[in-house]
């Protein structure tokens, strides 16, 4: 039997709404009032909706269902598929004959919850995970006050903005605003790039670290550098190199393909071994953007 969470009987305006859940309850009591047409990709636009509502006020809510998100991880893992789909078409892809793809998902749901595979209520994606250690390591074994930055300061505030992108949970807080001009001046690399590069590579040595969309951002990064100017470049691409299989893996296992595209083009630019690339790109030639055919 599945496991239920939360009131069905009391109708609630969306922001009396204790997080999320309690809002997808309202939706579950009163289906034809909110998706009259029963399309997912309605009630995705609703839910994504409700978190930049919370946004404006302020409001810091753990939020698993953006198109790349905790909720569509399980959902790939759980169907043993990695499509290019967002959660809303695949569930709508799959829903057996006799049900409805509302009913599919409300299902779906129960489970994920039920698994507890949620970063705002399991042990992965947290700060105290076991391969934080590692990251701490490498930030620590260089002087950042001793560099320059891009801004034209010390390099000492970028620990704390790198571990502030390890940790995002949302696309919004997976941002590389706090990279660019920093250690990325358009294409020019500055002093501090090799030392970020070495801890980007340590944070996603192991995925369980990091969310989805902090893994994107960081693969993002290393395309960055990969293609940069500057003697940094050298020293960057010898890094990335060393840990080349990070970037295959997330070519194969990561449920973004904009993730999957930034892995294969920076394994582009640097895999010393093109017959293996193109092998890979060969497999997998469904999992890349239609530019990368």
């Amino acid at each position: 039997m599945p496991i239920e969470y939360g009131s069905r009987n009391n109708v609630k305006h969306w922001n009396e709404c204790t997080d999320v859940h309690d809002f997808l309850e309202q939706i579950r009591l009163r289906p034809g009032v909110w998706l009259p047409g029963g399309s997912l990709r309605s009630l995705e636009s609703i839910l994504i909706g409700y978190r930049i509502a919370l946004g404006v006020h302020a409001v810091d809510e753990p939020f698993d269902f953006w198109p790349e998100g905790a909720f569509a991880q399980w959902l790939r893992q759980h169907l043993e598929q990695h499509s290019s789909l967002g959660w809303a078409s695949e569930i709508e892809r799959v829903t057996p004959d006799g049900s409805s793809p509302v009913e599919e998902f409300f299902r779906l749901l129960d489970r994920y919850r039920a698994e507890s595979v949620s970063p705002t209520s399991g042990p992965r994606w947290r700060t105290d995970h076991p391969a934080m250690r590692a990251v701490r390591i490498e930030l620590d074994r260089h002087d950042w006050a001793a560099m320059q930055c891009g801004c034209g300061k010390s390099a000492s505030h970028l620990p704390d903005a790198l571990l502030r992108l390890i940790a995002a949970r949302t696309p919004g807080d997976a941002s590389l605003a706090e990279v660019d001009d920093h250690v990325m001046i358009q294409s020019n690399l500055t002093d501090p790039a090799p030392a970020v590069t070495a801890v980007v590579l340590a944070s996603l040595a192991d995925p369980d670290l990091t969310t989805p969309v902090a893994r994107t951002a960081l693969l993002q990064f290393l395309l960055g550098v990969s293609a940069g100017d500057t003697t940094q470049q050298v020293e960057c691409v010898e890094l990335i190199r060393g840990g080349i299989w990070i970037l295959y893996r997330e070519l194969v296992a990561h449920p973004s393909i904009d993730a999957r595209a930034h892995a294969y083009e920076t394994l582009s630019n640097l895999d010393t071994e093109q017959e293996r690339l193109a092998a890979f790109h060969h497999a997998l030639r469904d999992h890349f953007p239609a530019y990368l055919d």
